[in-house]
């Protein structure tokens, strides 16, 4: 479990693997004894998570396919940071999407799927706002 406490109005990571992972709904306290299974939702394809919302459509099957359109995309959304979880290994996109980046001063950090989760949960803990773009392939 990665959460241990109730992280108001937003989701949180509970579990992940290379083939999916689990979150904590909003307002959900999974430490009390009465846990169930509308607790959490399941992810299993690439989904952007922010805040106490889950973005599936319009989203590319595999980090090979992230382009500028992601960004635009994630930039929909008012997060300070935005965290880029490109599966089991740390991946970067095409130098120009990085060009892109950098030129528009988008704080956009890629690592791996695990390390994405967890840094998500950190900084939803310190309200911080955060969207992590989650892909599995």
């Amino acid at each position: 479990m990665l959460q241990l406490e109730t992280i108001e109005n937003s989701y949180s990571f509970h579990s992940y693997d290379t083939h999916c992972a689990k979150i904590i709904k909003p307002n959900r306290n999974i430490n009390s004894n009465q846990v169930q299974d509308d607790d959490f939702v399941e992810i299993s394809s690439t989904t952007l998570v922010y805040q106490n919302q889950l973005l599936h459509d319009t989203l590319p099957e595999s980090f090979a396919q992230f382009n500028l359109d992601c960004i635009t995309t994630l930039t929909d959304y008012d997060a300070d940071i935005f965290l880029i979880g490109t599966g089991s290994g740390a991946l970067f996109p095409d130098k120009s999407i990085l060009q892109h980046i950098s030129q528009n001063k988008l704080a956009m950090d890629f690592m791996d799927t695990g390390a994405a989760c967890r840094t998500f949960n950190i900084l939803t803990s310190e309200y911080r706002k955060v969207a992590a773009l989650i892909f599995f392939k």
